[in-house]
């Protein structure tokens, strides 16, 4: 098979990642060449100013591109914002031949397509859940077996025409096509998540900037997609509000310093005398310390003009109170559409959000389910500064593509494309519509 060169762009809230792989014979894809710049002209997953979004998405494809030593002429995209909807389906279709076969497959999957659309949306994704076939449940590759009777529950993510449509444009202003357009959270999943989470159940949280993404597996199938207007954004006004900050420059400056800050000495704190063990002189001389100091630690490295000095407790507080209420806000969202967060695998956390300390364990105390961060991992080459759980839904992106025959054109970017190339590496696009 010939190398294949794909390319990825990640469009968040707060940066632009671009990403272009080499892929040669279906094996990892290397990362041949990155870049990520600070987004401009997007907010809360939506485009808000066209011009300064193409700028920005110019410059990172073009740091890309020098370091790949390749120009690439399509991309895969990220889309996310509070209006992606999805709900669940069933098409069903008579077989009055001897086997399933594939058309027979993607008929059924075409019949789910019966939902009512909102106006002023699109299909962007349909994912199959589980197969019956006659009255035997639970099947998973229907394609060869004997029946009468298939049914395909589905899962259909959703998305404004107008969202879609805009963050394309911005990429088509550079002459570069877009192979498909993908629910951010979604292809996220393709980085981080375990057969076995999926298969236990697990929810996916991807906390950016601007937005935070819902993904709920029950039983190895995708129930619920979508996303909340809140992010890593609403951290950083917090902290600018509790600290009395002149700006939201300066917010972002201590929110990305926060694990160095909270690990940092206190001020005022000194070693305590030396004192023979156990007598009564080493317990005074270590209340005498754990009285005397203070829980402030000096911020002077951060050049913050007026603020020299933060408390840890403070500061905790504050960050610890915005994640409290997005994870609430994510347990009513999963409530409202009937499901329980309470999964047996927990919760997986991405994001930007992910990094700052002891966010496992607030998910533990607010949610009482258990909960690891998102790492990325199924790519080769220079992946060093790309393994952060931020860069799970730019890695998603390549694995998503890979995974699609006709480099992913298969099951996004809207009806017109969604099963084209059916015959093309059909067990790689199986395992792209069937998680």
């Amino acid at each position: 098979m010939a190398k294949r060169i794909i390319g990825a762009l990640d469009i968040g809230s707060s940066k632009i990642t671009a990403i272009i792989a080499s892929i040669e014979d279906l094996q990892t894809p290397r990362v041949i060449g990155l870049a990520s710049v600070p987004a401009r002209g997007i907010k809360k997953g939506l485009v808000v100013n066209i011009d300064e979004a193409v700028n920005a998405i110019a410059q990172a494809l073009s740091a890309a591109e020098r370091m790949a030593d390749v120009t690439i002429g399509s991309v895969h995209l990220s889309v996310s914002g509070k209006a992606i909807l999805s709900k669940n389906n069933k098409g069903i279709i008579s077989i009055t031949h001897e086997e399933i076969t594939q058309e027979d497959f993607f008929r059924a999957i075409e019949a789910s397509k019966t939902i009512t659309v909102p106006q002023g949306y699109e299909i962007l994704h349909i994912m199959a859940t589980e197969c019956t076939v006659d009255a035997q449940s639970g099947i998973k590759y229907p394609i060869g077996m004997s029946g009468s009777r298939l049914e395909v529950n589905c899962h259909i993510i959703l998305a404004p025409s107008s969202i879609v449509r805009n963050i394309a444009k911005c990429v088509q202003k550079l002459a570069i096509a877009v192979e498909s357009t993908v629910f951010s959270g979604w292809a996220s999943t393709y980085a981080v998540l375990t057969d076995t989470e999926r298969e236990l159940g697990v929810v996916l949280v991807d906390i950016g900037a601007g937005t935070t993404d819902i993904v709920l597996f029950q039983e190895g199938g995708v129930v619920y997609s979508g996303s909340i207007a809140v992010g890593g954004a609403n951290i950083t006004n917090d902290i600018a509000v509790g600290l009395h900050l002149s700006s939201l420059e300066e917010a972002e400056k201590i929110k990305l310093h926060y694990r160095e800050i909270m690990e940092a000495d206190t001020v005022g704190t000194a070693p305590a005398p030396k004192t023979e063990k156990g007598t009564k002189k080493e317990k005074d001389a270590e209340e005498k310390v754990t009285t005397s100091s203070s829980d402030e630690v000096e911020l002077k490295f951060l050049g913050i003009q007026g603020l020299e000095r933060v408390s840890k407790d403070t500061l905790e507080k504050i960050v610890r109170a915005r994640i409290e209420e997005i994870l609430e806000l994510v347990r009513e969202e999963i409530s409202r559409v009937g499901y329980d967060i309470k999964v047996p695998a927990g919760m997986v956390l991405v994001g930007g959000v992910a990094r700052l300390p002891k966010i496992t364990g607030i998910v533990k105390d607010v949610l009482s389910i258990p909960a690891r961060v998102g790492n990325p991992h199924g790519l080769e080459g220079m992946i060093d500064e790309i393994s952060g759980p931020e860069f799970a839904t730019a890695q998603g992106l390549i694995l998503y593509a890979m995974l699609s025959p006709e480099e992913g054109a298969s099951s996004s970017g809207g009806e017109g494309n969604m099963f084209s190339g059916l015959t093309k590496r059909f067990q790689d696009m199986f395992k792209s519509i069937f998680p």
